[in-house]
């Protein structure tokens, strides 16, 4: 490695390099990562809905791995095994040995020799088939589920770092996961690297919070980042890297010689990013996030520090799907004039063709636009969109509704038209997020002679992992605590307060963060969760709790069942609520005027 690949590695450190984020990302970041002294590559590929993706690739007779990480991997092969790196990847998805068979045949042909172990363990379908006592409880809801009543297609407990330890303890040079959370990739990792054992509850939330602010790739780096604008032109971020230290604190940076940029604000959004409240939850450690220090540590350098962990709970998550039935959408065009009588004329006729929004499971009517009726002809566009799902395949088949829609066209208002031909229904999954005693759930290392080496949880202690209450009180009154801020005046929420949200199954996470201590202060105030609701009055009959984290001057909210059933069932435009912030961040409010700052562009709307 050359001093410029190493730039700003503390002694002693793990540079870990994070080449993929999710099942779609990107294909060069392992090019770029390569480039920039990694030791270890961590490839997360399992968002929920691709272990549904999986699911349904199999039941075709196709791959029940993301088959797209050969693909990588062969690219890069040689670079690797003469460079001693090390890749953990959970692309193993619903069959990591078939995944490890598939590389071991590529490192055959290229005469390259490698060492690959698959963790298994984390599929329990036989747990819930052979135990019926079980009592499946949805961790949003409470509700119970009776499996009798579902055909599962997926049941996946999400394994942690021990497995990938093991793997690589026995001198495995790629790792392959199952469902394992996706910051265990880098705990595993810097758990080897260090010697760190599974009572080091402290170095191991380090961990944690690194791998996390890592897991989403360049969502770290300046990507889905609200104060892009400040920033000029950003390119296209590089992928994010962690230097991660024997204490378990770490530098986030990123990849030599690309786009994007990483400063205090890349990493808090990342860190809001899919969280719900104070106590994290992973499988080898609760991790304390009130606990945190971020801080800069120069150019495109952050460092994470002080975390502070527990011992894990007696329970792993399980992240299970049923088949929940078909939908189909179709979105009509509307431009120009009399918005409301079109739409209203085209809503009795659809209905007529294919029945009243209560006759179906589920039926949203959703219009978008327009942006601007006197401007140009997209700007004065309106979408309406309809989307249904039913049990009935019949119901929502491409001859009972997207072709009805299509055969009033040149009956109906003028200028209808449609985006797409009549669609064929699609069969949608169910999200239901629940726990699973661990005892139930037995991990295992299988290595390249075929042994199974079993890998034991770690000891877990249910009292100690609980050091904060479910929920924080929330104020109730939103107007209560303004009256001595001085004069305000109105702008936009973003120009002062940073913002990213995402998904949690039927849930949504909606972060939001101050810049400086005054005008968190405010924040702190001002954004209760009433005021979120006036704010954003889709979250009206939801429930939603909000967290608030001091250290990192910021606060969180979980939407519950804002996403309905999880994001292949949600029939929402933005079924995983990667919106919801900047829709906040966009919102008018009134704004201490001691808080404007020409310095930073922030001034009043006059």
């Amino acid at each position: 490695m050359t001093i410029e690949r190493t730039h700003g590695k503390p002694d002693g450190a793990l540079r870990v390099g994070q080449f993929t984020g999710w099942h779609g990302d990107r294909t060069d970041g392992m090019a770029e990562l390569l480039e920039s002294g990694v030791e270890i590559l961590t490839g997360d590929y399992l968002a929920e809905l691709t272990m549904l993706v999986l699911a349904k690739n199999e039941h075709r007779g196709g791959k029940g791995y993301v088959s797209a990480f050969v693909d990588v991997l062969a690219l890069h092969l040689d670079e690797i095994a003469e460079g001693g790196i090390k890749v953990v990847t959970n692309a193993g998805g619903l069959d990591a040995p078939g995944l490890a068979a598939a590389i071991r045949e590529l490192c055959a042909e290229r005469g390259v020799s490698l060492s690959v172990a698959a963790v298994i363990g984390d599929d329990v379908r036989d747990v819930l088939n052979e135990r019926d006592d079980l009592e499946l409880v949805n961790i949003d809801t409470g509700v119970a589920l009776d499996l009798s009543e579902h055909r599962v297609l997926t049941a996946n407990a999400y394994l942690g770092a021990w497995p990938i330890v093991e793997a690589l303890h026995r001198g495995a040079d790629i790792v392959v996961c199952p469902r394992t959370t996706d910051a265990s990739l880098v705990v595993g990792a810097a758990a080897w690297k260090f010697g760190w054992t599974p009572t080091d509850y402290d170095q191991l939330a380090g961990a944690v919070v690194a791998g996390h602010i890592i897991e989403c790739g360049a969502q770290a780096t300046g990507g889905n980042f609200s104060f892009f604008a400040e920033h000029g032109d950003l390119g296209l971020p590089g992928m994010p890297l962690a230097d991660i230290s024997q204490d378990g604190s770490a530098i986030i940076g990123k990849s030599v010689d690309s786009g994007g940029l990483v400063t205090t604000d890349t990493v808090l959004a990342q860190l809001f990013y899919e969280v719900n409240g104070h106590a994290y939850q992973n499988p080898d450690v609760v991790t304390d996030l009130t606990s945190v220090h971020v801080e800069s540590a120069g150019a495109d350098r952050v460092r994470v520090s002080g975390t502070v962990g527990f011992a894990p709970t007696s329970t792993a998550k399980l992240s299970l799907t049923f088949e929940g039935g078909y939908r189909n959408t179709m979105t009509i065009g509307l431009t120009g004039a009399n918005l409301k009588n079109k739409i209203d004329w085209i809503r009795r006729q659809v209905e007529a063709e294919i029945g009243k929004p209560e006759s179906f499971d589920e039926c949203r009517w959703a219009t978008i636009g327009p942006a601007n009726v006197d401007g140009t002809f997209e700007e004065a566009t309106a979408w309406l969109v309809l989307t249904v799902r039913d049990k009935e395949r019949s119901r929502v088949d491409r001859a009972h509704f997207s072709s009805r829609i299509v055969s009033i066209a040149t009956s109906s208002v003028p200028g209808f038209y449609m985006t797409t031909p009549p669609q064929s229904e699609r069969l949608f999954g169910v999200q239901w997020p629940s726990l699973i005693e661990k005892n139930l759930v037995h991990a295992s290392v299988l290595v390249d002679d075929g042994s199974h080496i079993p890998v034991a949880w770690p000891a877990w202690d249910d009292a100690a992992a609980e050091p904060y209450p479910i929920a924080e009180n929330d104020r109730p009154d939103v107007t209560g605590s303004d009256s001595d801020l001085g004069a305000t005046a109105p702008a936009m929420l973003g120009a002062f307060v940073g913002t990213r949200s995402g998904d949690k199954a039927g849930s949504a996470n909606l972060g939001a963060w101050a810049r400086d201590d005054a005008t968190f202060r405010w924040l702190d105030t001002f954004l209760t969760v009433d005021r979120l609701r006036l704010l954003m009055p889709e979250l009206a009959d939801l429930r939603v709790e909000r967290f608030v984290f001091s250290n990192l001057r910021g606060m969180n909210f979980m939407i519950y069942q804002y996403l309905g059933d999880g994001v292949s069932a949600c029939t929402r435009i933005d079924p995983q609520g990667k919106g919801l912030g900047e829709y906040l961040a966009s919102r008018l409010v009134d704004v201490p005027v001691a808080l404007y700052s020409a310095e930073d562009g922030n001034q009043p709307i006059e």
